[in-house]
């Protein structure tokens, strides 16, 4: 039964996306991109459909975008912001992960 992530999850996500940047660079990539689309992590908290939380990562368009803002500052800050990007496709529908946005004017 999925759930939502405590904070303290969440704050463990986040090292782990910083490991597995720096782990790509130590293995000679030149850069990482966090995949923000197709209904991965990132993008569950992002979407309104599926973040139904209340604290400081639900609700507003500011405090879903919280986790994937706090990815990216970690992230930029163990490799640095030229080896680091980001993908995003808002308009995109993976297993009900939408913008409610979307939904309403069946784009």
């Amino acid at each position: 039964m999925p759930r939502a992530l405590t904070k303290d999850e969440i704050k463990e996500y986040i090292a782990a996306y910083v490991t597995a940047a720096r782990n790509a660079i130590r293995a000679g990539f030149d850069g990482i991109e966090v995949h923000g689309a197709n209904g991965y992590l990132p993008d569950q908290f992002i979407q309104d459909m599926t973040n139904k939380r209340t604290d400081e990562y639900g609700g507003s368009v500011e405090n879903r975008a919280r986790f994937v803002l706090e990815v990216i500052d970690a992230v930029v800050e163990a490799i640095g912001a030229e080896r680091t990007s980001i993908r995003f496709s808002p308009w995109n529908s993976f297993q009900g992960v939408l913008n409610s946005f979307y939904q309403r004017y069946n784009f």
